[in-house]
């Protein structure tokens, strides 16, 4: 006899990563929260933990997701969409992670932040926030093929084109802030856990 285990935060953080910089992001943010005094946890959308979260005692949820080649991960369109519901009863935010969000280029920023912006309605998800986030320029995870792409991109953007390190792209005041502003409208809403 299987017994099903169910687990209670009053604010997970669920995300899908690639080069891991969207994980990092998405426990900074469950650290934040904790420290505010809320129950929360950084949750792979792809682990067994993100589907047996106790919906009827979240509170506000975070989803995050990078975006690549233009599209965000098919886990986080597949858990969005079973979710949604569950996402649209609480104040929720989605945080979408780019390189493109740090360009100098404001064609490409607000292109970013277009994708950001329609991917929750096209998974029937109306968050109280969509915010777009740099990610981190990771060209010791990438392989050769994606190294070399990136590189080439970044010297097209003026980045740094050193391959044998990484670069920290991303907005940690931002990422402050955007938590900050869910745990405010949780707070506001007074949603009991």
């Amino acid at each position: 006899m299987s017994t099903t285990q169910t687990f209670h935060y009053e604010v997970p953080v669920f995300f899908t990563t690639s080069e891991g910089q969207t994980r990092r992001i998405a426990e900074h943010i469950a650290g934040l929260l904790k420290e505010h005094g809320f129950t929360s946890r950084a949750i792979d959308m792809a682990s067994r933990a993100a589907e047996a979260i106790d919906w009827s005692r979240v509170r506000g949820a975070f989803v995050g997701a990078s975006i690549h080649m233009q599209t965000h991960q098919r886990q986080a369109q597949h858990f969005v969409g079973r979710h949604a519901a569950d996402l649209n009863r609480i104040p929720s935010a989605f945080f979408s992670v780019s390189l493109s969000a740090a360009s100098s280029n404001v064609d490409e920023v607000r292109a970013a932040q277009a994708i950001a912006d329609a991917f929750p309605p096209a998974h029937g998800w109306h968050p109280a926030i969509v915010a777009s986030l740099a990610g981190r320029l990771a060209y010791t995870r990438y392989g050769f093929p994606t190294r070399f792409l990136m590189k080439k991109i970044a010297r097209k953007e003026g980045a740094p084109t050193n391959t044998s390190r990484d670069y920290e792209l991303t907005d940690w005041k931002k990422v402050d802030a955007l938590a900050q502003q869910l745990e405010d409208r949780i707070r506001k809403e007074g949603i009991a856990a």
